[in-house]
């Protein structure tokens, strides 16, 4: 099967549900373009979308994005519980199917590039297109957030990789990268104890108790008055779902708490499911090829 390069932009909206299915609409114009999912978070604020399709196709439909999200999205008036730094948070390029991991890189450099010059925004490369180890992890980028980003520019440390040195307060600045899938899912627990949230989030991405690779943002859906965890995992064969989740109900038992229910942001891998399903079902000797249609897919040439 050809080489599949998927994007994965995060915009500063997830309130506003005409806005973002205009956007949905106006992507799936783009000729050549797909777009495979569309996910709103109100307590968040933010609308993550994802999709695919040719160079020419994924360009131009990124293009959009930023066109309809920097117009549309004042960062001056923007609230929700996600840290962020501009209207068009982060673009990450993904490496999805037989795409060397360089080849993601260079397109994300050269959108990259184009973005600061289009738009006038101060653009930071980050995960495997970043230029230092610092700014390979998001985190270190977004520290500061939007409220305290404008005194990080002033650091010439932070100097931005492309685009102006300036921080524009109603667009704020965009991170722009390559890597490979990862997973983003939320974890409500049966208490609207916000300290709860918190706590696990500092035990499990502490150092020398946490997870590498995984960030816990503890929040609270006032909503259904429910405490949550957004979390988000780099490197889901490195670390399966299941140990995350079995780890945050044990630091929740202090609590007297535990997880109600799990809700997935966007798409999933299906080996990241399937490895949790084999441990909660306590299954051995299973093999990802053993799902039927995986073994079907195979058969009849669509398969890796």
């Amino acid at each position: 099967m050809s080489q599949i390069i998927s994007v994965v932009p995060n915009i500063s909206e997830g309130r506003d549900p005409e806005f973002v299915e205009s956007l949905r609409e106006a992507l799936e114009a783009v000729p050549g373009l797909v777009v495979l999912d569309v996910s709103m978070d109100q307590v968040r604020n933010r609308t993550i979308l994802s999709f695919t399709g040719s160079r020419e196709a994924v360009f131009e439909g990124g293009y959009l994005v930023y066109d309809r999200a920097l117009e549309h999205i004042d960062m001056r008036q923007h609230q929700g519980e996600y840290p962020r730094i501009g209207a068009v948070d982060v673009f990450p390029f993904v490496a999805l199917r037989d795409v060397p991991i360089a080849t993601v890189v260079d397109w994300s450099v050269e959108f990259a590039a184009e973005v600061a010059r289009r738009f006038d925004l101060p653009v930071y490369l980050f995960a495997q297109a970043a230029r230092t180890k610092l700014r390979r992890d998001i985190e270190n980028i977004r520290e500061g957030e939007y409220e305290g980003f404008a005194a990080k520019m002033a650091d010439p440390a932070w100097k931005p990789d492309f685009g102006p040195d300036v921080f524009p307060p109603d667009k704020g600045a965009t991170i722009i990268g390559a890597r490979l899938p990862l997973v983003n899912f939320k974890a409500y627990l049966t208490t609207p104890n916000e300290q709860a949230a918190e706590w696990v989030a500092d035990v499990l991405s502490a150092p020398t108790t946490g997870f590498s690779g995984v960030h816990f943002y503890p929040a609270l859906d006032r909503t259904r008055n429910e405490a949550l965890l957004n979390i988000t995992v780099g490197n889901f064969q490195a670390t399966p779902l299941y140990r995350i989740l079995e780890a945050v109900k044990t630091e929740l038992r202090r609590f007297g708490a535990t997880v109600s229910r799990v809700e997935m942001v966007g798409l999933v891998p299906q080996r990241a499911l399937i490895e949790s399903a084999e441990h909660y079902l306590q299954v051995f000797g299973f093999s990802i090829e053993d799902v039927l249609e995986n073994r079907v897919a195979t058969i009849l040439g669509g398969g890796d």
